[in-house]
């Protein structure tokens, strides 16, 4: 009867951890919840492009990219031929095309004290309906970037991702060639030839000294 009893008294501690262990997990889960929908609601939504299908980027020393995108293929706009790294310029595609700022400056000063006067990028990308948009990168704000847009009208501050996707140039995306590796495969294996050969040689010198 007291083994019984222990047992029902074991069962009903046990069944009340789990209700505390549920109703603990549940309220995390709705916390959790609540904070994203709360950091949903204070995005800054700058730039929406969908489908984005030409971006064109160019820096303040003159430098500048211009791609298009046909047939689910990235290239050059001047060079079709061109292997390009799909993967990169996907991820370029993905940053400039669905911009979210940090903060909007509230009654912002001149577009020179932001560095928006000289922008040290301008970007211009274009989606598959014609939607196009331009943003312009400015000066360092703390770890942020100062940022506008065509119309200029307002200066935002954005995540230094924006900037750090963009400093790749039109030899950074290139495919390396083929035949490069090809070639280095092939003086490899002539080092290798040539080494044992070398060997071969050695080992019948030595045998003709033994015989001697």
């Amino acid at each position: 009867m007291k083994q019984k009893k222990g047992l029902i008294i074991l069962l009903a501690v046990l069944l009340v951890l789990c209700i505390v262990y549920f109703a603990l997990r549940s309220y995390n889960q709705s916390q959790k919840e609540a904070e994203q929908a709360k950091a949903e609601a204070e995005k800054i939504q700058v730039v929406d492009i969908e489908n984005p299908v030409e971006i064109t980027y160019s820096s303040e020393d003159g430098s500048s990219v211009s791609l298009v995108k046909e047939d689910d293929t990235w290239h050059l706009k001047d060079d079709t031929e061109t292997a390009l790294v799909q993967d990169t310029i996907e991820n370029i595609a993905d940053t400039v095309s669905d911009v979210q700022a940090e903060r909007q400056i509230e009654d912002p000063d001149s577009l020179e004290s932001y560095g928006l006067d000289s922008p040290a990028y301008t970007i211009t990308v274009t989606g598959e309906d014609g939607t196009t948009e331009t943003i312009y990168i400015g000066d360092g704000a703390d770890s942020d970037y100062y940022m506008t847009t065509g119309d200029k009208e307002n200066v935002y501050t954005v995540s230094s991702s924006l900037p750090n996707v963009l400093e790749m140039n039109t030899d950074n995306l290139k495919e390396e060639e083929e035949t490069e590796s090809t070639e280095d495969d092939a003086s490899a294996d002539d080092s290798s030839s040539d080494d044992s050969t070398s060997g071969e040689e050695s080992t019948d010198t030595e045998s003709g000294s033994a015989d001697e």
